[in-house]
C-alpha cells in the first residue's frame, strides 16, 4: 500500500526537531551483503523498501569477472552494491553497478511498477583512494544485475558540465531534485524542478555553497539536511564528532547546526546516511551509522518524526568539567557552562581560586569537550572583580585547538575572573 506523501510547502521554519529522541529502525544493527560501511539509504515512496549503497567488498568476484577483485580496486573504480532491504531489516535482493562512484548520494522514484535509482555515475578511475561520479544517473533496480557505467541501461544527466564529485538527492513529494558538486572545500548545492531536470533543463531554482565536511545529505522541501562526522578512534573518542547541519535553500543560509548524541554506545559509530521517507504518521527523517569494530560493518538506522516551527527553540546550557580542588564558582549561577548555537559556542563562568593565590598569566582553567573545540586559537574578552583592581576590569582569554581554555593577565589579580559573554566559532 502506498504511504501518504507529504504535502508540498514544508517550509524551512517547519523542520524536523533535532532535539527529539530518535527511534531505532530495522530492529537494530543489520548486516548488509558487503562488509564495507553503507554510504547512503533511500526509500521507494510506493513500496516502502529501502535501497542502500555500499562499495563492493574486498575479494568479491562477480559472475562475469575472471577472479576476485581487491577492495582497493573497487575503491579506485567506484564499484557499488545496491541492497534492497525490507522494513524488518532483511536484504531481499542486490544489484551491482561498476564504475559509477562512491555511493554518497541516492534517491528513489517509482515508475512503471519499478523502483528507479538516482545516483552518481561515470566515475573516472583514480590511482589510489576513492573515485567519484561526474554525472547523475537513473536506472531501474534489477535483482542480481551487473551493470557498468556507460551502459545504455543508465539514463545520464549532466547538470554541471565539467564538475566533479557529484551526488544527487531526490524529493519526490515536492517534485525536486538536488545535486551537490565540486572539489573538496568548494562544494555547492543546486536545487532543480524534477520534471524540468528530467527534460535536461538544468536551470537551478536555488544554489548556495556547502559548509563543513559531508558524509551524506538529503533535500526535503525548502531544506537541506547534511550529516558530518567520522568513526570513533584515538583522535575521535566518544561522544565523537557527529553533527547535523540544516540549510534553508531559499536563502542558502545555515539555520541550524546541532551535535548528534544518538546511540553513543555503538561500536565504531561512523556517521553515514540521511534521508526522508513517508510514513503513515507523516514524513520521517532517517539517519544512520556504520557500526561494529572490528568489521564486517553493520548499519544502524534511526528516525525522527517530530517537527518544530522554529519558534521558541531553547538551547540549554551544559556544564563543563573543571578542577573543583583549585577553583570555586561565585555561586551556582556561575559554574562553567557552554551552549552551542549554530557554529557559535557561548561560554559562561565566574571563578575564584580556592587558595586565594594570584592568577598566573597563561593559566589553563579547563578543557572543552572534543565536539566543540575550534580548529584554530581564538580569543575572547572577559571580566574581573573590581575589588582591589584600579585599572581595566577586563582580561583576555584564549581557547586553543586542543580545547584548553587559558587566562592571560600579568597583574596577579586575586579576585574572581569571569567570561559572562564570551563566545567563539567552532
Amino acid at each position: 500500500m502506498a504511504a501518504n506523501l507529504p504535502e508540498a510547502g514544508f517550509h524551512a521554519q517547519h523542520r524536523f526537531d533535532l532535539r527529539a529522541e530518535p527511534v531505532g529502525l530495522f530492529a537494530g544493527e543489520i548486516r548488509l551483503t558487503q562488509g564495507r560501511v553503507h554510504q547512503q539509504v533511500a526509500f521507494d515512496p510506493v513500496t516502502g523498501l529501502a535501497y542502500v549503497t555500499q562499495i563492493i567488498s574486498d575479494g568479491r568476484r562477480l559472475e562475469d569477472e575472471p577472479g576476485p577483485v581487491p577492495g582497493v580496486e573497487r575503491d579506485r573504480r567506484g564499484d557499488l552494491c545496491i541492497n534492497e532491504v525490507t522494513p524488518d531489516g532483511t536484504v531481499r535482493a542486490v544489484m551491482y553497478l561498476r564504475g559509477v562512484g562512491h555511493g554518497g548520494g541516492l534517491g528513489v522514484d517509482h515508475a512503471d511498477g519499478l523502483a528507479r535509482l538516482w545516483l552518481e555515475t561515470d566515475a573516472d578511475p583514480v590511482t589510489s583512494g576513492f573515485s567519484y561520479g561526474k554525472h547523475v544517473g537513473r536506472i531501474a533496480f534489477t535483482p542480481d544485475a551487473v551493470v557498468d557505467a556507460g551502459s545504455g541501461r543508465i539514463e545520464v544527466f549532466d547538470p554541471v558540465p565539467g564538475s566533479s564529485r557529484i551526488t544527487p538527492a531526490l524529493d519526490v513529494g515536492h517534485g525536486r531534485i538536488g545535486v551537490r558538486h565540486g572539489p573538496p572545500g568548494a562544494e555547492e548545492y543546486r536545487v532543480y524542478d524534477l520534471e524540468a531536470f528530467k527534460r535536461r533543463a538544468f536551470t537551478p531554482l536555488h544554489s548556495f555553497p556547502s559548509r563543513y565536511r559531508t558524509q551524506s545529505w538529503c533535500l526535503y522541501g525548502d531544506l537541506v539536511y547534511q550529516n558530518e562526522g567520522s568513526a570513533y578512534g584515538a583522535a575521535n573518542p566518544s561522544p565523537g564528532n557527529s553533527w547535523w547541519n540544516v540549510y534553508d535553500v531559499t536563502s542558502g543560509q545555515m539555520i541550524e547546526r546541532r551535535f548528534n548524541t544518538t546511540a553513543l554506545s555503538l561500536s565504531h559509530r561512523e556517521t553515514e546516511s540521511i534521508t526522508v521517507r513517508p510514513t503513515p504518521d507523516g514524513p520521517q527523517l532517517v539517519f544512520g551509522f556504520a557500526t561494529q569494530e572490528p568489521g564486517p560493518r553493520r548499519m544502524a538506522l534511526y528516525g525522527i518524526t517530530s517537527t518544530t516551527d522554529g519558534t521558541g527553540d531553547h538551547v540549554p546550557w551544559t556544564s563543563l568539567d573543571y578542577d573543583t580542588n583549585t577553583y570555586v564558582p561565585n555561586s551556582s549561577n556561575y559554574i562553567p557552562q557552554y551552549r552551542q548555537l549554530g557554529n557559535r559556542i557561548d561560554l559562561h563562568l565566574r571563578l575564584s581560586r580556592v587558595d586565594g593565590a594570584p592568577w598566573t598569566n597563561g593559566e589553563k582553567i579547563l578543557t572543552l569537550p572534543p565536539h566543540i573545540r575550534p580548529n584554530r586559537t581564538q580569543g575572547m574578552v572577559g571580566q574581573v572583580t573590581g575589588s582591589g583592581v584600579s585599572d581595566s576590569l577586563t582580561v583576555r582569554w584564549e581557547v586553543l585547538s586542543d580545547g584548553s581554555l587559558h587566562l592571560f593577565d600579568s597583574r596577579q589579580i586575586t579576585g574572581w575572573i569571569g567570561l559572562d559573554g564570551g563566545y567563539f566559532t567552532s
